[in-house]
């Protein structure tokens, strides 16, 4: 990962090595569904959706969730994969974001 544009992870340290079980967007929301190492699912959950880029995201095991820098008022989300031989990636950017455990 480039540092230069790192800012912080977010969430916290069940993220390392979730998975990503589902991706949904619709107009100005996403929201994004990992199990956790733990096996505790957490919903991630983005308004003022600008951009989403992804390519098969579920099933990619996170080596975290990374707030990257992007022009105010929006910010910049990295789910980043951890293994080099799955050809899933999913960034979000959003002006707020909030998860919810279950």
């Amino acid at each position: 990962m480039n540092d230069a544009g790192f800012i912080g992870y977010v969430g916290g340290p069940d993220f390392h090595d979730g998975v990503v079980l589902r991706v949904f967007v619709e107009g100005k929301r996403a929201e994004v569904v990992v199990e956790g190492y733990s096996g505790r699912e957490h919903v991630v959950l983005f308004e003022g959706v600008n951009e989403v880029e992804m390519n098969a995201p579920e099933g990619m095991v996170l080596y975290s969730l990374s707030e990257m820098r992007a022009t105010p008022p929006l910010r910049r989300f990295v789910f980043t994969n951890s293994d080099e031989n799955h050809p899933g990636f999913l960034s979000v950017v959003a002006k707020d974001f909030y998860i919810r455990s279950k």
